[in-house]
């Protein structure tokens, strides 16, 4: 997923459409290649903060140059996957978006689960992407992303909408990949 993003990313680069990347993995992936200067706000902070419009607190310019822009993560935005407390808070993001200025693409590169990280990101997108590999296993889980697609678009983001799914790590002499990405 993580490649994907940077790879759209930097496509838009290209194009010159300033794209801000919101990293909402807490391995961070995304933030160290992005490499950005001095962080001070976060992605967590900005989840914990929820107002609308603080993002914008958090926009750190990247070592990528020009028209690309990080809202980094960090480890301890692990602890808001899973609420303890039972509340949820599918929105926060999306209004912590509110106002956002300035680019013309934001990408979201969410944790490998459907956790609470998740369904914050595609609260507050149009369209959601899936990435899978073509095995068996990886795609029941393309499945199972595309009924949460479904789910929030029904629940409270009626924008939302799958963009399709991307075949990542797909080896053409695999008779197994050749199969999934039939199936796909």
């Amino acid at each position: 997923k993580t490649s994907v993003v940077l790879g759209l990313a930097g496509a838009a680069q290209r194009r010159g459409l300033p794209t801000l990347v919101v990293d909402l993995d807490p391995q961070g992936n995304a933030t160290t290649v992005l490499d950005p200067g001095e962080v001070t706000f976060t992605a967590n902070d900005v989840l914990a903060d929820g107002r609308a419009g603080v993002v914008a607190d958090a926009v750190t310019a990247t070592a990528w140059g020009e028209g690309i822009s990080v809202v980094a993560s960090e480890p301890a935005l692990e602890h808001r996957n899973h609420p303890r407390d039972g509340k949820t808070g599918e929105h926060r993001l999306r209004a912590a978006m509110k106002g956002l200025r300035e680019v013309d693409l934001v990408l979201v590169d969410c944790p490998p689960s459907l956790g609470e990280l998740t369904k914050n990101a595609l609260a507050a997108s149009d369209l959601a992407l899936v990435v899978t590999e073509p095995t068996m296993f990886a795609l029941t889980g393309a499945q199972q992303a595309l009924a949460a697609v479904d789910v929030v678009r029904r629940g409270f983001n009626l924008r939302l909408r799958p963009a399709g799914v991307v075949v990542n790590r797909f080896r053409p002499r695999s008779a197994e990949h050749r199969f999934r990405v039939d199936e796909l």
